[in-house]
Parts: structure tokens; C-alpha cells; sequence
């Protein structure tokens, strides 16, 4: 993908957990690629694996709340077809004008679900706002489709790795993204997050590692966390390549987890 795009691939999401990018890491249509690069080459990326058009048939959005509307509202400026399947027949009109078709129904009802296109959805997105309702319905979806992407949403981060065991490829808690959300407010940045548990950290080059070349410093294999790019006085350098020096005053742009950092922390204490 490097040689095709430009983009470096810093992890992969599978079932909730974000993996390394090894050399002989393989993709799977369950896994979900981290990857950093300019606007162009994430364009590119989506051309290459056609995936906003890759099939005509509907993604299944189980609920017509707020999160459902808006979900489905989103693929459809992405040029997605939209299937919501939600249990109350008076927000029918309301929901077809965001909905290139609405079902009306318990989707715990074999019957109803399979109406709604559950054995050709590729995707199906649960927006329910009760995580047993949102687990149980994870657990129903993947048995009857195995090959559908399931994206839930969560309220409660105590229930994130539940919903990954029943079957979820992705998953995203209210709270989280709430604290990340006034975290970036409060700094003056963009909105950028990853997945739960991980973060973009920005981190001063320590005394300890000036001078030498990535590769050598041992960031990844000593703390984990994946070095995405280094801001110089000049510029912001992507994607650095293992022979990149390392210069005091410069700084570090890394993904990873909070104990990750703690530990590249503590390299220099």
C-alpha cells in the first residue's frame, strides 16, 4: 500500500484492539487500517479500495434516533444506500425522507430483520442508546450474517469490550468521545480520535535520543506507540523514514495508548 499510495499504515483495528502494522500483517474485510498521509494519498487509498461504491446493496441502520438519522443522513452524502429498520410506525414518513428504505419492526424478529436486508447488508450500524439492546443485537447480527462490518455505538466504556467479544468490528462510547471532544476544545486543536483507548500524543525530543536515527531510538519496540510524524522549526515531516535524525527541540507525533506514553515517558527519567 506504501508503494501504491504513499501511506504508511501505523495499526490495524481488529475486533477492537489496534494491532502493529508488521511487515506480515494481513488485512481481512474485518480489519481496519490506521494509516497517515496527505489528503491526496487517503484519496487515493479510497480508489483503490472502492469503498464508498463497492456494492449497490443498502447498509442496515437498526434505530431511527438521533444517532440513527445522523448515521444514516452521513452515507448519504457519501453516496451510500440506506436501509433503517426501527420498531416505531409513527416516525415511518419522517425517517423516509433520510432512508432509501424504512422497515418497521423488532429487529430481535427473524422475520423483520431479514426483511430488512440483513443477509446482503455489508454493513450494519447499531444505534440503539441501551448497550444490552446494542450487545445483544451484535451477538443476533454476526450469527446470521458473518461476513457484515458491525458498527455499534456505546454509552458506557465499561461495555466496549463486550460488545467487540460479541462479534462488533467497531465500537465507540458517548463518554469518550465527549472527554476527547472538550480535551480538544480546550486546546485550541482539531477533533482527532482514533478508537478508544488510543491517542494522538505530541512530545518533545528528549536529550537522551538527539542524534540518533529512528530506527536506533527503539521507540516502538520499547514503548509501543507508533511515531507518525516529527514537527521541525520549518516543518512537519509524515511519515519519517527510519533513518530520520532525531534533533533535539524538535518534536514527536506518536499514536498510542496512555500507559504507552507513560512508558516513552519514563525512558528519560
Amino acid at each position: 500500500l506504501r508503494r501504491l499510495t504513499g501511506l504508511n499504515i501505523v495499526g490495524v483495528w481488529k475486533r477492537g484492539r489496534l494491532e502493529p502494522a508488521l511487515p506480515h500483517t494481513m488485512l481481512t474485510q474485518h480489519s481496519i487500517p490506521v494509516v497517515v498521509g496527505t489528503d491526496e494519498q487517503v484519496t487515493d487509498l479510497d480508489a483503490l479500495f472502492v469503498i464508498y461504491h463497492e456494492t449497490d446493496t443498502p447498509v442496515l441502520v437498526i434505530g431511527g434516533g438521533v444517532v440513527g438519522r445522523a448515521v444514516s443522513h452521513a452515507l448519504h452524502e457519501r453516496g451510500a444506500s440506506v436501509t433503517i429498520l426501527d420498531r416505531d410506525a409513527d416516525v415511518a414518513e419522517e425517517l423516509a425522507s433520510i432512508a432509501d428504505r424504512v422497515v418497521i419492526g423488532d429487529a430481535a424478529n427473524l422475520q423483520t430483520v431479514k426483511a430488512a436486508g440483513i443477509d446482503e447488508a455489508p454493513s450494519v450500524v447499531l444505534t440503539t442508546n441501551d448497550d444490552a439492546t446494542n450487545i445483544f443485537l451484535t451477538v443476533y447480527c454476526r450469527r446470521l450474517s458473518s461476513d457484515a462490518h458491525i458498527v455499534s455505538r456505546i454509552s458506557h466504556d465499561w461495555n466496549l469490550e463486550a460488545i467487540h467479544r460479541a462479534g462488533a468490528d467497531f465500537a465507540l462510547s458517548r463518554a469518550s468521545l465527549a472527554i476527547h471532544t472538550l480535551v480538544s476544545l480546550a486546546l485550541g486543536r482539531e477533533l482527532i480520535m482514533v478508537g478508544e483507548g488510543v491517542e494522538l500524543f505530541v512530545e518533545p525530543i528528549p536529550a537522551h535520543l538527539a542524534g540518533k536515527q529512528l530506527a536506533s531510538s527503539q521507540i516502538g519496540a520499547r514503548t509501543g506507540l507508533n511515531v507518525i510524524g516529527i514537527r521541525t522549526a520549518d516543518e512537519f515531516i509524515a511519515n519519517p523514514a527510519a533513518s530520520q535524525e532525531l534533533i533535539e527541540g524538535e518534536t514527536l507525533v506518536m499514536l498510542g495508548t496512555v500507559e504507552q506514553r507513560q512508558r516513552f515517558v519514563s525512558l528519560g527519567a
